[in-house]
């Protein structure tokens, strides 16, 4: 069998790119024999040193602010990339759109014309803003109604999607929530790195691109308030600094408390330092909000990716982070409330014994979280659709 998947990242460090190398990694695992081709996006952040010279990677897809072009370009890029898209889907038996519409809606598009079934993967924000965007719902709901299935990456993503799409257009049971998964042994050994800023110092950790959807703001104020009452308690950021206002707005904010030199905007990490950041933080602190765009967490790898480092996660409801946390068992899931954050932090921090306890699920969640068992169900899905026409 063969599969083409469009993505616009093979990246470890972004969510899209590490579910992308980890699933089809795995996907290799459990059906030897199995061809890959992956369309990569222009303008890519650097590809993962994991990816192997056997996948066939072409760039022939529009970068990530696709959604965003103007008219005109919109229709030229998407005319453009489904031609390229078809001319390999062709030699296909299967398309897999990874990346979410409109890159997806060039999957269904080159997939329908190729006489070949499309899967697409629902992530989070841009499973549903296409749905609400009076620009784009046409072609949206056009896009869910021929595709043979779609794996939602969580319960809460798959729930907001239902709750907007007409059961005509997608079928409830067209929708497979097949949770992300993390590698945990990866996450045990400590790193070799030598001496690193984090490194003698008590902190705790925030891993997301610097947006407003990934709560840093929130995780920062309840961090203020906490870190006034504890002297020697630092906090690091982990994601790519662009110098835009919202990085300007977590700079000020730590500048006005006082505060400024304990908080650190590391911006993007290596994975050795990621995994050495995650298992000495006190507590991974991950807040995602709801954005004034609409934009939410679909889920967040990072919650598991802690949990198997053994570090306690605090997150927040009415996010994928529900579906990422076990609630009091491998963490803590609040209120996108920052009294809520800090009553949790404050609690964590102070309870050694509980910290402990947490910490020991989180790893027990990680360790029963599997790629492998996500690339089965995730064949399951290819199987029963081979062959058959999209709807």
């Amino acid at each position: 069998m063969k599969v083409l998947f469009l993505t616009d990242s093979l990246s470890e460090l972004d969510g899209v790119g590490r579910y992308s190398v980890r699933l089809i990694e795995a996907l290799e695992r459990q059906r030897p024999g199995l061809e890959v081709q992956v369309l990569l996006a222009r303008k890519h952040r650097p590809t993962s040193p994991e990816v192997p010279g056997r996948w066939q990677v072409d760039v022939a897809l529009p970068p990530d602010y696709f959604f965003y072009m103007t008219p005109a370009r919109f229709l030229v890029s998407r005319l453009l990339s489904t031609w390229r898209t078809f001319r390999a889907a062709r030699k296909a038996d299967l398309v897999h759109a990874i990346k979410d519409f409109p890159h997806s809606l060039v999957a269904v598009d080159a997939a329908r014309l190729a006489g070949k079934p499309c899967v697409a993967t629902g992530h989070g924000t841009y499973t549903i803003q296409p749905v609400l965007d009076e620009r784009h719902r046409s072609r949206a709901l056009s896009a869910y109604r021929r595709f043979a299935a779609l794996i939602s990456v969580s319960r809460y993503t798959r729930e907001r999607l239902l709750g907007i799409v007409p059961p005509e257009v997608l079928p409830p049971g067209r929708v497979h929530v097949i949770p992300n998964a993390v590698d945990a042994e990866s996450f045990v050994e400590p790193r070799d790195l030598g001496e690193q800023p984090w490194h003698g110092r008590r902190f705790t950790l925030g891993i997301g691109e610097l947006k407003e959807r990934k709560g840093h703001h929130l995780a920062l104020e309840a961090w203020i308030r906490v870190a006034r009452d504890q002297a020697d308690l630092h906090h690091f950021i982990v994601g790519n600094r662009a110098g835009d206002p919202y990085e300007e707005q977590l700079l000020t904010m730590a500048r006005e408390a006082g505060l400024a030199d304990r908080v650190h905007l590391v911006g993007n990490v290596s994975e050795d330092e990621k995994v050495d950041l995650l298992q000495r933080a006190e507590v991974f602190l991950h807040t995602p909000v709801t954005a004034a765009d609409g934009g939410f967490e679909g889920f967040g790898i990072v919650y598991l990716e802690a949990a198997a480092a053994g570090t306690v996660a605090i997150g927040t409801l009415d996010s994928g982070a529900e579906d990422a946390i076990v609630e009091g068992e491998s963490g803590r899931l609040v209120a996108q409330d920052v009294d809520a954050v800090e009553g949790a932090l404050r609690e964590v921090l102070d309870d050694d014994a509980l910290r402990a306890r947490l910490a020991k699920g989180a790893r027990s969640h990680a360790e029963a979280s599997s790629w492998d068992e996500n690339a089965l169900r995730v064949l399951e899905i290819y199987d029963g659709v081979r062959g058959a026409e999209a709807p």
